[in-house]
């Protein structure tokens, strides 16, 4: 009976140092299941704060666009209407038929031409937009100052620099 007695103890302090043990490596696991879970909700936060920033700054693009329209087409005005041609000595106007094929305005065509400049400085050597941005940056120039420097978004430099920085720490 004695024997019985010591074997039932050492077999009840076994199990409760086996449970103990369990309940160690469960709390470690919470404990991690939780630290991941606020990371998440960080990344979730950062994300959602990069969104609305997006957002805001196409919704301002949008009302400059809005207040200040670009007009592609020669025969209408701002409105969408037909601009009205002086009548010489009460002669009826005519209008002209639409040709085929529009020719690109000037200032697209500027805009094409500095984007084919710039493609060509980048083939032959020239620095790209990322060196370009990490250069005025480490120069002290804030982002919307590297902004206008490069014509490019404010929020475009600001992720790009964002990005790069948890980059730079995670390496």
């Amino acid at each position: 009976m004695k024997n019985m007695s010591t074997l039932l103890w050492l077999l009840s302090f076994m199990l409760h140092g086996v449970l103990l043990y369990a309940v160690i490596i469960l709390y470690t696991k919470l404990a991690a299941l939780k630290e991941t879970e606020r990371q998440q909700k960080k990344i979730l936060e950062e994300t959602e704060n990069t969104l609305a920033a997006f957002l805001l700054e196409l919704k301002e693009e949008n009302e400059k666009l809005i207040e200040h329209p670009i007009d592609l087409s020669a025969g209408k005005d701002r409105a969408g209407q037909e601009k009205k041609t002086p009548q010489s000595s009460g002669e009826k106007a005519e209008t002209a038929p639409e040709p085929e094929e529009t020719p690109i305005p000037a200032h697209i065509q500027g805009l094409i031409s500095e984007v084919e400049q710039a493609e060509d400085s980048m083939n032959s050597g020239g620095r790209s937009f990322e060196d370009q941005v990490i250069e005025l940056y480490d120069q002290g120039f804030s982002a919307g100052e590297i902004a206008r420097k490069l014509k490019s978004g404010k929020t475009e430099i600001e992720l790009f620099l964002k990005f790069r920085a948890k980059a730079v720490k995670d390496s």
